[in-house]
């Protein structure tokens, strides 16, 4: 499928944007649904956030692997919004993620060699430089207090029936900020993460100190850039996220569905 066809495909997703996301039963498993949550094309809590963000803004500037749905969501935003988007990453062979980019008319920007170190970088002096003409800077992993705040409050409101939480951990800002909810109204929920790439715990340690007292992490033997099988009963999850939480789930759990790339849909 090409660019523009998988474009046309992924807007033709109704929005859905709820204040707080619906919890659903997928057989025995609990499904906190942030992935249904969608706007023009752009869907799960990380597009909610950026629409938050780019509201009103001169453009979108952000960075991310270039497998990371963070691109096709920026891109996504940026057009319903009508501004553009510059997206940091590394150098390579084109992926789903920035075909879709492309198409929604985003500027892919591929740094050479393709070190996350290096993406970074390159985004933080693109940011400076656009911060103070109205840009929305979204950094790597979505390290953005609105992302925070946001699934902090959807943590807050989970219903009590939830008795353990798994969540894939990326970045492991989900993970913080599902553990500053579960903080603030007063929840002791046990909480599983599933590592599925680097090293989570500096962003643990930054934004939810002392989070190995609440939840323990376990390491998906699936590479990063690798997929999984990508179903939950009729629930289509990310191959390359939720899909990896699957071997670790049991009944009763709640997965913490963050979002869903528009190649796997």
């Amino acid at each position: 499928m090409n660019g523009l066809e998988l474009l046309a495909r992924t807007l033709t997703v109704p929005d859905f944007t709820p204040t707080v996301t619906p919890v659903e039963r997928h057989g025995g498993v609990f499904v906190k649904r942030e992935d249904a949550w969608s706007r023009g094309g752009a869907s799960g809590a990380k597009a909610r956030a950026l629409f938050t963000v780019a509201t009103g803004a001169a453009g979108i500037v952000t960075a991310g692997a270039r497998i990371s749905p963070q691109l096709e969501r920026a891109a996504l935003v940026a057009c319903a919004l009508g501004i553009p988007a510059r997206l940091h990453t590394g150098w390579g062979a084109d992926t789903a993620e920035t075909v879709l980019a492309t198409a929604a008319e985003a500027e892919v920007l591929r740094h050479r060699p393709g070190r996350l170190s290096v993406i970074r970088a390159r985004y933080r002096t693109d940011a400076d430089q656009l911060s103070g003409r109205g840009w929305a800077c979204v950094p790597y992993g979505m390290e953005h207090p609105i992302y925070l705040e946001q699934v902090a409050d959807q943590a807050a409101q989970l219903p009590s029936r939830v008795h353990r939480i798994v969540v894939p951990v990326g970045s492991g800002i989900t993970l913080a900020a599902i553990l500053r909810g579960l903080a603030r109204a007063s929840r002791r929920t046990p909480v599983l993460g599933v590592r599925v790439g680097g090293d989570p715990t500096p962003v643990l340690n930054r934004y939810a100190p002392g989070w190995y007292s609440r939840a323990n992490l376990v390491t998906s033997p699936t590479a990063y850039e690798n997929s999984a099988p990508n179903h939950l009963g009729a629930l289509v999850l990310d191959p390359h996220y939720e899909a990896k939480t699957l071997p670790h789930l049991s009944n009763g759990d709640l997965l913490w569905a963050v979002g869903v790339r528009a190649s796997a849909l």
